[in-house]
């Protein structure tokens, strides 16, 4: 249904093992795993996925989060919304596909002047995503997270 604009979003579609790692202000990294599931929804019109980290150290619960991708012909962009019910919050990301391994989001909705996620490297049985933080517009990056995929293989 949407053609060339499906094809590298697309390509994250089935279920992920995910290796978190996040990195404090002081650079310490912090890891944990989960699992990231992808699928095509409204009738192949948008792709949802659904984040989740499983409990590890003081952390009893597991946290889990979706976002809902789609594209918007009008202004030729991917949006997504991704929801945190946990924090009650809502992102709203704009970007899409750069070359035929990395797809991009950004956000000014996650507490800086720009969050970006970055979806590289994807190939059929892993990719990575890194989570960058900016305060000056976009002129430089600080990574605050990266995350590292592995298919599921089926059973």
């Amino acid at each position: 249904m949407l053609g060339d604009q499906g094809q590298v979003p697309g390509r994250l579609v089935g279920t992920w093992d995910v290796e978190y790692t996040t990195f404090a202000k002081d650079g310490t990294a912090s890891q944990r795993t989960g699992e990231f599931i992808v699928e095509w929804v409204m009738d192949g019109r948008a792709l949802q996925d659904l984040w989740i980290v499983h409990p590890r150290g003081t952390r009893k619960e597991r946290e889990v989060y979706t976002d809902l991708h789609w594209f918007d012909a009008k202004s030729r962009t991917w949006r997504a919304a991704f929801i945190d019910p946990e924090h009650g919050s809502v992102a709203k990301f704009t970007g899409g596909p750069l070359g035929n391994d990395r797809y991009v989001l950004e956000t000014p909705d996650l507490g800086s002047d720009r969050t970006r996620w970055s979806f590289y490297d994807i190939r059929r049985d892993s990719f990575a995503v890194r989570g960058e933080a900016s305060n000056d517009e976009g002129k430089t990056w600080k990574l605050e997270s990266e995350y590292k995929m592995q298919r599921r293989r089926a059973n």
